[in-house]
């Protein structure tokens, strides 16, 4: 059996991609709802490798991501009393002071996400809640743009999850820029309209002045 360190080093598979440079992926749904055998396949292998779930929900979901382990055959209780499976909502995260404070979210991830590897972390983050920001999220992408110096700084897998229908497309093409690794139609690769986060955040500084 591999020790903690040859597991966590060991490749992601995601959608039959491999995440090895780049771990932060930006997922887009319909109404919703993933590809579950694209995410069923993840989350089998993290499990398997001994890898840590954790998953950022709608407080109305809290039961589905644990649902979904016992349809995949393990116990979910197990994995829940072994700290392998953690569900956390919105409410617990990203708008734990009433609304979505970026930095209150990176120092979050910074927690969440420890630099050390072992176990590695896969976190799936539903972005649900950024419906409600409208037509002013900047916040937003100026978060996602930052959480890459967080992302850098690990070996952890972070997947955002964005309903393409809920958001407009210059929304998209933002949130876009501030991922490295797409997943599109049950395809992944490597994103062409990322910018490097401090060459995104320069931008936006100039646009904003």
């Amino acid at each position: 059996m591999p020790t903690d360190d040859r597991r966590a080093a060991a490749p992601v598979t995601f959608a039959d991609g491999v995440l090895d440079r780049y771990r932060h992926v930006c997922a887009f749904t319909s109404n919703g709802r993933h590809d579950d055998a694209v995410l069923d396949a993840f989350v089998r292998q993290g499990v398997e490798a001994g890898d840590r779930l954790l998953y950022l929900v709608d407080p109305a979901e809290s039961a589905a991501p644990v649902n979904r382990l016992r349809h995949l055959g393990y116990d979910a209780g197990e994995l829940l009393a072994q700290h392998r499976c953690q569900v956390r909502t919105w409410t617990e995260t990203y708008l734990r002071s009433g609304r979505f404070d970026p930095d209150d979210m990176l120092a979050q991830l910074d927690e969440m996400l420890p630099g050390s590897t072992t176990p590695r972390i896969r976190l799936v983050a539903d972005m649900g809640w950024a419906t409600a920001l409208s037509d002013d999220a900047d916040d937003l992408i100026d978060f996602e743009a930052k959480a890459n110096f967080v992302h850098a700084r690990h070996e952890h897998v972070v997947i955002c999850s964005y309903d393409a229908e809920k958001f407009d497309g210059s929304f998209i093409i933002d949130i876009l820029r501030t991922h490295p690794i797409v997943l599109i139609g049950g395809v992944l690769q490597e994103n062409p309209f990322f910018v490097p986060p401090s060459e995104l955040l320069e931008e936006r500084a100039r646009r904003n002045r």
